[in-house]
């Protein structure tokens, strides 16, 4: 195999940054990325990014002599602590711009934050109540890095959907926002050698959500307030019907709370998405104390017989 770091690599630029070129309605991406790195020729591909996660797909390469243009304008400019890979493609690879329209990938603007800070406002699920939310980019030191964060009050932590890593000077941040999908464009610049990484990164709107009200529902179950608790976990399967944790808290509160009918059919709805992380949760979980004699509730809680009679269960 040849060596990791080639020798014809040492004291090169490496250089990896995408730019977005236009979202599906869906909120799929249609990205540009070059890369040149470990001495080898630079390349620049056309990208389809999927909303879910799935697997990435190449459109269109360009050609040497494309890429060759774009890593010269692009090293001129890496210094720089804003994206110039956007406006590079524009001039030197128009093409990519015209086949990503022409697949549906419509050209949008990064969303515009809240004056002086990197805060975004946005509205959270209809089905949730569609409370005001924000989008922040807070900065972490151990390591270096940029956190994407999602909070109901700008002073609160707030749940992390997405972490950058930083090796130098912060370039970014970016946000554009589709079909309750978020794209936080970011990355980082250094010296001697250069290095610029500027990348995509996604976050899922509605499972964040979730999570979020998932969170305040265990503060709530935690301090007693149990209603609380129960209305926080409804906004949390409101915003993302398919979040395990929120309808498995939503079944411990509802036992609680001598809702039998209702925790049965939350713990089954989640054990129907992820039924082993339901029967690791739920094992020797008290919250179902009363209902573990049920042969339903056994069932779905991965227990083959009742438990005994004044035996308490293992930590």
């Amino acid at each position: 195999m040849p060596p990791t770091f080639p020798e014809r690599a040492a004291g090169r630029p490496v250089l990896h940054e995408q730019a977005l070129l236009g979202l599906s309605p869906q909120g799929d991406a249609a990205v540009a990325e070059l890369l040149e790195a470990d001495g080898a020729q630079p390349r620049l591909a056309l990208l389809v990014f999927d909303r879910a996660g799935g697997a990435t797909r190449a459109l269109l390469e360009a050609s040497l002599e494309s890429a060759r243009a774009a890593s010269r304008e692009l090293q001129a400019a890496a210094r720089g602590p804003a994206p110039a890979l956007a406006a590079i493609v524009a001039a030197r690879w128009p093409e990519a711009f015209v086949r990503a329209a022409q697949l549906g990938y419509a050209p949008r603007p990064p969303s515009d934050p809240e004056p002086g800070r990197a805060v975004w406002h946005i509205e959270g699920a209809a089905e949730a109540g569609a409370l005001p939310l924000a989008l922040r980019v807070s900065p972490a030191a151990e390591p270096p890095a940029l956190l994407l964060l999602l909070s109901d009050r700008l002073g609160d932590e707030g749940v992390e959907l997405g972490r950058v890593l930083l090796t130098g000077d912060v370039v970014g941040p970016q946000l554009f926002l589709q079909g309750g999908v978020a794209w936080l464009l970011a990355g980082s610049v250094g010296a001697n050698p250069l290095r610029r990484t500027v990348g995509l990164h996604r976050a899922l709107l509605d499972r964040s959500e979730a999570q979020l009200h998932n969170a305040h529902g265990l503060q709530d179950y935690a301090a007693g307030e149990l209603d609380a608790a129960r209305r926080e976990f409804g906004r949390s399967i409101a915003a993302d019907p398919s979040y395990v944790d929120g309808l498995y808290n939503a079944a411990a509160a509802a036992a609680l709370t001598d809702r039998a009918e209702e925790a049965v059919n939350m713990l089954a709805r989640a054990a129907a998405v992820d039924p082993a992380r339901v029967q690791v949760l739920g094992r020797n979980d008290e919250d179902f104390k009363s209902l573990r004699r049920r042969p339903d509730v056994r069932a779905l809680l991965g227990l083959r017989r009742p438990p005994p009679e004044g035996v308490a269960p293992p930590p």
